[in-house]
Parts: C-alpha cells; sequence; structure tokens
C-alpha cells in the first residue's frame, strides 16, 4: 500500500448501529466459528494439533477481526505495524513448512465468513453501507495478505542471515577450530564463558496422535524449543536442535561466574530455572546436562555433558537438569575398565527374568524406596519384595545387605553402559 486512506464518510452503520461495535459484541462467536470453518474446509489445518487450533489459528484469527473493528472505528486502512503481528505468525507458518496457499486459503475462508456475518446484520435501505463494508473488508484483506506474503518472504533475508552465523560459530566452538576467527568472520562477539548444555526431549503427545501430521507436529516442538533456547540466551543463543533434542551454547555475558566455579552462582541457578522451565514451555518431558566452559574449552565440556546426559537417561531420569556432579558415582561406573564385564556378569542369571530385572531398576532409580518402586512399577509393595528375594536367590545378591547394595548398583550401572554402548 502507497499510504495510509481514510474513508471520507465515516464509520460504517449497518442496521442503524455501528458495525464495529457489533460485530465487536460477537467477537467469541464469530473467532470460533472462523476458526472451526478453517480446520473443516482447509486441508493442511485438518492435520494440526489440537494445541495449535486452541492456541495459534484461536489467537491469530482473533487479532484479525480485531484489527478489521479497529479499522472500521477508524475508518481506515491498517498500517503496516499493525499488521506486524500476522506477519510475524505467517513467519513462523513458513518456519513449519506450511504451504502458503493453505494460510492464503485459511485467510480467504475467514474474510468470507466476516462477511456473510455482515450481510446477516443489513436491514432494507443498507445497500450503501453494505457496499462500504465489502470495500472495507476487500482492503483489509490486500493489507493482510500482503503481511502474510511477507512473513513467507523476504523480511526473513536478515534472521536468516544470523542463524547461518550463529550455526557457523557454534561449529566452530564444537570442533574446537578457530572460533576467534569465525566469531569475526561472521560478526559475532565470543562470549568469555558459555553454558554447554545437551539436551534429550520425549515426543510430544500429539506426535502419536493418529488424525496429527506426525511431521508438523515435530516441527512445531523443534520451533518452541528453538525459541525457548533465544529467550535464554537473550537472542544469543547458539543451537542445534531436532524433535528429539540436541545442544545449546548460550552465552555468559556478566563477568561471574569463573568458568571454574559456577555451580553455586547466581547465573547458574537462573539458567537452572529457564532449563527446567523448557519442559512446560515444549510440552514434553526435558533431560538436561549442563557445564560451562570457556570458548577452548568447549568441545571437552560438550562431550562430558553429553555423557552425563547419556549417564542420566540410562539410570531411569526422564526429566530434570544434571550436572557430573549430580551423577558422580553412575558416570564413573560406566567408564571402560577391566572391572567392566565383570561387574556386568553379576547380574546375568536375570536374562531371562525380566520381571526381576525391571524391578531391580526401579528400587535402585527410586533410592532404594520399595514403597516408591512398586509406584513405578504399578504393583504392591510385597510383589517388590518377593522380587527382591527372587533376585538374591538367583544371584547371590542381597539388597538388605549394604555391600552386596553397592555391588548391586555398581553391577547395574555396568550392565546399562553395555546396553547403552550396544
Amino acid at each position: 500500500m502507497s499510504g495510509i486512506k481514510t474513508d471520507p464518510d465515516g464509520p460504517i452503520r449497518i442496521g442503524g448501529r455501528s458495525l464495529a461495535d457489533q460485530l465487536a459484541q460477537r467477537t467469541h462467536v464469530l473467532v470460533a466459528e472462523t476458526v472451526h470453518a478453517v480446520r473443516t474446509d482447509v486441508p493442511f489445518y485438518r492435520s494440526l494439533p489440537e494445541e495449535a487450533i486452541r492456541n495459534d489459528v484461536t489467537a491469530i484469527v482473533r487479532r484479525n477481526l480485531e484489527l478489521f473493528i479497529a479499522m472500521l472505528r477508524s475508518a481506515r486502512e491498517p498500517n503496516p505495524g499493525e499488521v506486524a503481528e500476522l506477519r510475524d505468525s505467517a513467519g513462523r507458518r513458513a518456519e513449519e513448512l506450511v504451504p502458503l496457499a493453505e494460510v492464503l486459503h485459511a485467510y480467504h475462508l475467514g474474510i468470507q465468513h466476516w462477511w456473510a456475518a455482515i450481510s446477516e446484520l443489513a436491514t432494507e435501505g443498507d445497500g450503501q453501507a453494505l457496499a462500504r463494508a465489502g470495500r472495507q473488508l476487500h482492503t483489509y484483506l490486500l493489507a493482510a495478505t500482503s503481511a502474510v506474503v511477507a512473513g513467507y518472504g523476504s523480511d526473513h533475508g536478515s534472521a536468516g542471515d544470523d542463524d547461518a552465523a550463529r550455526r557457523a560459530l557454534l561449529m566452530a566452538l564444537s570442533a574446537g577450530s578457530d572460533p576467534a576467527g569465525t566469531a569475526d568472520r561472521v560478526g559475532l562477539t565470543l562470549a568469555r564463558l558459555y553454558w554447554v548444555a545437551a539436551i534429550h526431549v520425549d515426543p510430544h503427545p500429539d506426535e502419536s496422535a493418529a488424525e496429527v501430521d506426525t511431521a508438523v507436529a515435530e516441527r512445531r516442538k523443534v520451533r518452541r524449543l528453538q525459541r525457548e533456547l533465544d529467550n535464554v540466551g537473550r537472542d544469543k543463543a547458539l543451537c542445534a536442535v531436532t524433535s528429539s533434542g540436541g545442544t545449546a551454547l548460550i552465552p555468559i555475558v556478566d563477568s561471574d561466574p569463573a568458568e571454574d566455579n559456577w555451580e553455586g552462582s547466581p547465573q547458574y541457578a537462573q539458567l537452572r530455572r529457564n532449563l527446567l522451565d523448557l519442559e512446560r514451555a515444549i510440552g514434553a518431558a526435558v533431560v538436561v546436562a549442563v557445564s560451562a566452559a570457556a570458548p577452548s574449552r568447549v568441545p571437552g565440556a560438550l562431550q562430558e555433558a553429553r555423557e552425563v546426559l547419556e549417564v542420566a537417561r540410562c539410570h531411569g531420569h526422564r526429566s530434570g537438569l544434571f550436572r557430573l556432579r549430580d551423577v558422580p558415582v553412575e558416570y564413573q561406573l560406566t567408564r571402560p575398565s577391566a572391572a567392566h564385564a565383570v561387574l556386568a556378569n553379576l547380574l546375568s542369571p536375570l536374562d531371562a527374568q525380566e520381571p526381576i530385572l525391571r524391578t531391580l531398576e526401579a528400587f535402585v532409580d527410586a533410592g532404594y524406596d520399595r514403597a516408591a518402586a512398586a509406584a513405578a512399577l504399578h504393583v504392591h509393595p510385597n510383589t517388590v519384595l518377593y522380587r527382591l528375594r527372587k533376585l538374591a536367590t538367583l544371584t547371590g545378591l542381597d539388597v538388605s545387605s549394604p555391600r552386596d547394595l553397592v555391588r548391586v548398583t555398581a553391577a547395574l550401572a555396568a550392565r546399562r553402559s553395555g546396553t547403552t554402548a550396544t
């Protein structure tokens, strides 16, 4: 649009009342009806998760209607700032690989539905007002269409350049290959220290829903994860994530903490809160292993974080944030050594005793609490007690003995490590 145009005849009145007021009073109903029409008549939207319809689609339909009502009140075209939210929403749909034609189809359906609602309000003698309303609705559709196309097109060029720069710096830091030179080349500032995070994300429930497109659900989860990590890193996080997790380097911008004394710092406490909140934002269980390192030490810290993440998951943790100090015994017991196979073989009599092995795992993971293990297994505590006694019969290891309890824990860690490796 070349400029903001106003209607010289002022706000539109239909049936003797302000059209803007009448539509505003029906906002909730019109939004619900429009969302239903889009989901019913646009093929791609039928494959979207319920969460996407309930949140993203409903929110943008409401925003469109509110903008059109504001346009009716002011008797002028919407300005670029007012349609920026439409452009940003379209950009997110582009990231999720939603076809542009489907998004435009949804907009046209919405406009058709609003026109039908406006027509129903008209009475005899409202022909001229209806014609003006039609022109304004068409003008709004042009503005909205331009915003959507911009969201799918050139308006994301600078963001794409920034993403490429961050990916290049992430690769250089992860590999230890001249990160300072790479930072200069791509125009980014190398941080004094980085939080180094290895992340695992469980599948979102939408990914297994029969009526939902799995690829769409995965892309939405990745976008939410990327957005949350960007928020934690104040738009400076270096991330490589997929639907199952990935890695993130988050710059530490403060002068504290020190590289070798970060675990008790306020900065780590804040990071911990932010990372633990990922699970709520993503809607799926998240396990994170974290460390801190100067640029030159990122490769080693990243390898350690990945190993800590593997150990935490191997030992039954399905969510939470872990440092090496949180799993030092389990970590050490999974390192290769001459005793590794010997320890693992202590439990070989359980190879054909799946219920007893699962019970032992639940017992150890529950901190040697029989009641908690029973709850995790959905069995009676007496069943756990019976199976642990059977364990003693089969292996000679009695978990009521402190000495045998240590050996059982070590043997299970070694066995799990071997299972993970294969």
